[in-house]
């Protein structure tokens, strides 16, 4: 049997995916100051607010994200526009804007935005900061991002859009080798086994094992099931009496007629018993001595001799049978009386 040829492409691109998933976590690690000019809100803010306070700073049109770490968001916050020396008597909505960009660092520290506002005019913003009621947030930092510096920060950075780009294609190429090796399978031909069994009838297996492969060597059929002997479940064949079939049959030793028909009936007692001389019990008939016949050795004696006058044979009490000469009848000649006779019929 010939194995069927693999179709080599699944495993090429699982390597293809694999190896570029490597590369693109070793150049973003390799990244890791890049990333955190970019995402760290610690290095981008353009404002911080420790505690309870009010912090001013010149803010530019666009989104601006108000950030905290991971559990210490106890603050509530407003921004409002300074005109001259005093604020305006409204503060900005607090509004979720949308913006591509949210925080991250390479050291995991995790952030969470608590606060969002759409600048729509240039100008001095102040960031007013009070503790929540029945909490501590004089040690707490808030830092003010402006999200539309640094959302597109991944496609200026050469070395930070090849590990993002590399890690995209290996996470695309791995699930496309799965789907090149499932469509292989489906369109491979089964190969299957075919043996003949003793009987004539063929059986056939879809898998060959490594099971079947050793009982090939040892000549066995492993698709054939095993039959066990004839009334094994008696329990004869466990006995020390019990003579294996086939060395019987090797050894020329059969059972007897009355044995084989025991087993038949099921009657493993009479099966087991020794059968004895059928002709044991009959008469022994005397032996009659025939008697010799005298060889005439004197005719042989005068033969070897050379003697020439020969010793007529001695005649048998039987008369031997006179042999007649045949006698030839002559044929009869046909008469037309005799045609007459036929054409009357």
């Amino acid at each position: 049997m010939v194995a069927p040829t693999r179709n080599p492409w699944p495993v090429r691109l699982a390597i293809v995916g694999a190896l570029m998933l490597i590369l693109g976590a070793f150049l973003l690690n390799a990244q890791g100051n890049t990333i955190d000019e970019a995402y760290d809100a610690r290095k981008v803010a353009t404002l911080e607010a420790t505690g309870p306070g009010s912090e001013v700073a010149m803010l530019e049109p666009g989104c601006y994200y108000a950030i905290a770490e991971e559990g210490e968001d106890n603050a509530d916050l407003n921004l409002t526009k300074i005109e001259g020396s005093a604020r305006v008597d409204t503060a900005l909505e607090n509004k979720i804007c949308k913006s591509d960009w949210l925080p991250m660092a390479t050291d995991q520290t995790q952030f969470i935005v608590t606060s969002s506002w759409t600048v729509t005019e240039e100008g001095e913003y102040a960031l007013d900061s009070t503790c929540q009621e029945g909490n501590d947030c004089a040690d707490e930092t808030v830092y003010l991002v402006h999200t539309n510096r640094y959302q597109y920060a991944a496609f200026s950075n050469p070395g930070l859009l090849l590990g993002f780009a590399s890690c995209c294609l290996g996470l695309f190429i791995l699930p496309l080798a799965g789907v090149v090796l499932a469509l292989t399978r489906s369109s491979r031909k089964k190969t299957s086994v075919v043996m003949m069994n003793a009987d004539g009838t063929m059986t056939q297996a879809a898998e060959v094992t490594p099971e079947m492969v050793a009982a090939f060597a040892r000549g066995e059929n492993p698709l054939q099931p095993k039959v066990d002997a004839p009334f094994a479940d008696t329990g004869l064949s466990d006995t020390e009496e019990f003579i294996d079939g086939k060395e019987s049959v090797m050894r020329g030793n059969l059972l007897t007629t009355e044995q084989v028909y025991a087993l038949m009936r099921g009657d493993v007692d009479q099966a087991s018993k020794t059968v004895s001389d059928p002709f044991a019990d009959s008469p022994i008939k005397p032996q009659t001595n025939a008697p010799i016949k005298n060889p005439n050795t004197k005719t042989i004696t005068s033969w070897d001799e050379g003697a020439s006058d020969i010793a007529p044979a001695t005649e048998t009490s039987e008369q031997r049978r006179k042999i007649q000469s045949v006698k030839r009848t002559e044929p009869k000649e046909q008469s037309n009386k005799d045609w007459k006779s036929w054409d009357e019929i």
